[in-house]
């Protein structure tokens, strides 16, 4: 008698689980999950794709370097945004963002570099590191148009 009550407690507890789960991934499944931009992932990506010119001018710190300048030029024109939140493609006051200004940020943040720090950097190798960075940022989806479903 004592075993029927285990099966049928058995059946019940599989039941409602199997329910609660299927109910949470009919909730979610329209979601989207938001872009988020993990600098280790980045720098690892883009290091792995440097041209060999490139990669001789730069160390995996020189490429974490010009993507902190990159990101802190974006930061000042207002397009960084807390978790969750869209960016669009313009700062707050609606001006459109320069990227040939955020290069020139960054390509001149990489020449005032001191030497103690390792002198300045290939203005060349950094141009390609943050197009690598261009590139990765479009293959996430964090800028341009929706990412296609590639499963």
């Amino acid at each position: 008698m004592i075993w029927v009550f285990v099966a049928v407690g058995a059946l019940l507890v599989t039941a409602i689980s199997l329910l609660a789960v299927g109910g949470a991934v009919r909730r979610t499944e329209g979601q989207l999950v938001p872009t988020v931009l993990e600098v280790p992932d980045a720098v690892d990506w883009i290091a792995e794709r440097l041209p060999e010119e490139a990669a001789a001018g730069l160390t995996l710190d020189d490429v974490s370097m010009v993507l902190a300048w990159w990101l802190e030029y974006v930061d000042a024109q207002g397009l960084v945004s807390e978790y969750g939140q869209d960016l669009g493609g313009a700062d707050a006051t609606g001006t459109p963002i320069d990227e040939s200004a955020a290069v020139d940020h960054v390509v001149a943040r990489a020449l005032d570099v001191p030497e103690e720090q390792g002198g300045p950097l290939d203005p060349v190798a950094v141009v390609v590191a943050l197009d690598l960075f261009g590139i990765y940022l479009r293959e996430m989806g964090a800028i341009g148009g929706p990412v296609e479903d590639r499963g």
